[in-house]
């Protein structure tokens, strides 16, 4: 017995050692990389999320340079990218609370500092904005965002910005844009039900490792491929429409169920002149449920005529575009009574970074 467990030992013994020696370059080369891109501010900002698709990362840094102009994304400790907020609320602060995709966010080129979040809070006097914006949400995932994580912020006005891909986005079990892979909802006897993500094993394991991420993007073309064939062609048009619906209704509703205001913002296309499905819904909405809606495709025309308001080579506002709708939205919220005249003083000092 004792003869032919020693073969056996042995070679277990060799073959944890060849192990140690694959394992160890690798790690290696793992901490380098991540020593690099802290460093270099080329760190992730982005990661998967079992709830949402995906997140951004807390605590990250990165100097984007692959859109129009180079800009440089900090993440905070909540995963925003935004400077620090508090879940409680100092007193006598109005808060406001701004879900989003790429738009919101400041995708494109801009600066955390020249958005549309941050000039309106600059514009006025105890008024806090907190930016939620995450590049390519949908309304399916701002919806949950917003149940998750933007209502700890007791916030006294809610703002939902909508884009046009946004329907698209909602029904989508993997991102178009991003290749990300997320989950969606449906509707039973009108309550919205949730069908969570599914990660496949080796994007879950690209997500913790920056080695096995490069080698996810170098393969990119081909997950998303893989995916497009079998992207899941989810629930039937009517009830994408209804559920489509009922996530503004819920997001309504979850707001004052905690005594929070709820305005819906459209950002517009560039060059769009005309209402497509996603206004004319909204329009339904205003109409049927009561809901505040602000359409900016009239204010984002007439600003991009007197000056450029989208970038040349990219679908998002530029700084001049950020200050029109930082303009248009507080004549909106002053003028439907959601901002108190005591915050339309302005500020003596300016917004600490």
């Amino acid at each position: 017995m004792f003869r032919s467990e020693l073969p056996l030992k042995k070679w277990l013994q060799k073959a944890l050692l060849i192990l140690c020696g694959l394992l160890l370059p690798l790690t290696i080369v793992e901490f380098a990389m991540r020593a690099y891109a802290r460093l270099a501010s080329q760190e992730r900002t982005i990661t998967a999320d079992y709830l949402l698709g995906w997140k951004l990362i807390p605590h990250t840094k990165h100097l984007f340079r692959k859109e129009e102009q180079p800009y440089l994304i900090v993440i905070n400790s909540k995963g925003l990218r935004d400077r620090e907020h508090s879940y409680e609320k100092s007193k006598g602060l109005f808060r406001i609370v701004v879900v989003g995709d790429s738009f919101v966010f400041g995708s494109g080129g801009v600066e955390a500092s020249d958005r549309f979040t941050d000039i309106l809070e600059k514009s006025t006097r105890n008024v806090e904005v907190i930016n939620m914006g995450v590049p390519a949400y949908g309304t399916d995932q701002e919806y949950l965002y917003l149940k998750r994580e933007g209502l700890k912020y007791h916030p006294d006005l809610v703002i939902l910005c909508v884009f046009g891909a946004d329907f698209a986005r909602s029904f989508s079990t993997v991102n178009p844009s991003n290749g990300r892979p997320k989950g969606y909802f449906s509707i039973t006897a009108g309550q919205l039900v949730f069908h969570p993500p599914s990660f496949p094993v080796f994007y879950k394991l690209s997500q913790r490792s920056y080695l096995l991420g490069l080698s996810y993007m170098a393969l990119d073309k081909v997950f998303r491929s893989y995916w497009k064939v079998h992207q899941l062609d989810v629930i039937n048009p009517q009830d994408r429409v209804d559920t489509f619906k009922h996530l503004f209704i819920g997001a309504r509703d979850l707001c004052q169920e905690q005594g929070s205001k709820f305005v819906v913002v459209y950002l517009p296309w560039h060059g769009q002149k005309n209402k497509g499905f996603i206004e004319q819904t909204l329009d339904e909405l205003a109409a049927s449920e009561d809901i505040k809606i602000l359409n900016l495709m009239n204010d984002m025309d007439r600003a991009n005529t007197e000056k450029r308001a989208y970038f040349e080579h990219d679908i998002h506002f530029n700084e001049s575009g950020h200050q029109a709708v930082a303009k248009a939205l507080q004549e909106y919220l002053v003028t439907n009574g959601l901002l108190n005249s005591a915050a339309l003083q302005p500020k003596t000092a300016s917004r600490p970074d």
